[in-house]
């Protein structure tokens, strides 16, 4: 299983990326387990890309591409264009402040974490043993 901490925030573009290419496959019904037989890779690791949590590369574009009928070029400039609408379409205030605020709870909970392993840092995170 991969370690969380490889995972590094994805930029803006890379998230609707995503975003736009699970909807491509969606679309046209092609599953997660079709495209990790076509690269021979497992199904997490496409897994981890159409969520988002790593990059989609030419490899994975091009694979969406052989399975739905079409080249890795033309489905590359489709969802390149699909994914400029979507971040030129303004946000809401509301997933704005939720957005924030789950990056916020991540890095407490990571704070949490490695505060709960560390015996000098335990009665900071109030989790102190009470024996």
């Amino acid at each position: 299983m991969a370690n969380p901490n490889d995972f590094r925030e994805m930029s803006a573009f890379a998230l609707a990326f995503a975003t736009e290419y699970k909807k491509y496959m969606k679309a046209h019904k092609v599953r997660q387990r079709q495209i990790a037989e076509y690269l021979g890779f497992t199904e997490a690791y496409v897994s981890e890309r159409v969520n988002g949590k790593r990059a989609i590369d030419t490899n994975d574009v091009d694979a969406l591409a052989a399975l739905s009928g079409t080249t890795g070029r033309s489905l590359m400039i489709e969802l390149a264009r699909l994914t400029k609408e979507t971040l030129r379409q303004p946000v809401s205030e509301t997933a704005s402040v939720a957005s924030q605020l789950e990056k916020v709870i991540g890095k407490k909970i990571q704070v949490e974490k490695a505060a709960y392993r560390d015996e000098n840092k335990q009665a900071e995170s109030g989790r102190e043993n009470m024996d």
